[in-house]
């Protein structure tokens, strides 16, 4: 814009000093009329002039703050784009973030199972030998002490002994076995109840002895006659 202004003050001067010029060659020549009518088309010309350097800069100044304008408004949409990328970056890293994390703890629950999984079979496992055990014991008592045993409910085992009771061999003496959740024997009821049943219990998961654990029950039936 300083560049534009000098160009036009130069401008200016330059036609100012070709008036000036002209003024005196007219003046010089002493011809009155003649020195008018050119001056006065000097200065016409001069005034056109003048008046079309002005709408020059009129134009190059609107054309200016029109640029100015768009430039601000282009700045302003940078930043807003810029602030919407540094958004969706942050967005972007604690999605990865989540997502790392999740895999995480999908690793985790996976290597869980698979130890929930051994730990079923191996219960199973051990559960299968004590039924074994248990069928080998329910055996020998069955011939000896008159025991029979029924499957109810599922897994669990009802446990029948007769002729507990010299006067009524007929009397029924029960109880029902289930194995829990940590594989251990379970007593969940007892016909006629045994007070010491909580303790045969414990004894049970101590030795594992299940011949000796029926060998007891009977003997606490026995009792109650």
């Amino acid at each position: 814009m300083d560049n534009f202004k000098e160009d036009m003050q130069s401008q200016l001067d330059e036609k100012l000093s070709e008036t000036r010029a002209k003024f005196f060659s007219l003046w010089e020549s002493c011809n009155p009329e003649g020195f008018k009518s050119r001056y006065g088309e000097s200065l016409k010309i001069t005034r056109d002039r003048c008046l079309e350097i002005y709408e020059e800069e009129k134009q190059m100044r609107d054309k200016v703050q029109l640029t100015k304008k768009v430039v601000d408004e282009q700045n302003a949409l940078l930043q807003t784009m810029q602030e919407d990328i540094r958004v969706a970056n942050q967005r972007f890293q604690t999605c990865e973030k989540q997502k790392q994390e999740l895999l995480e703890k999908i690793k985790q629950l996976k290597e869980e199972l698979a130890k929930k999984e051994e730990s079923i079979s191996t219960q199973k496992q051990e559960n299968k030998a004590k039924l074994k055990e248990l069928n080998t014991s329910a055996e020998m008592f069955k011939k000896r002490m008159g025991l029979e045993i029924r499957r109810v409910h599922g897994e669990q085992l009802q446990f029948i002994f007769k002729n507990v009771n010299s006067k009524d061999p007929g009397q029924l003496f029960t109880f029902l076995l289930k194995f829990n959740a940590e594989g251990n024997y379970e007593v969940v009821s007892c016909d006629p109840p045994l007070e010491c049943m909580p303790l045969l219990q414990d004894k049970l998961k101590e030795n594992n002895n299940f011949s000796a654990f029926l060998a007891n029950v009977r003997k606490a039936f026995t009792a109650l006659v």
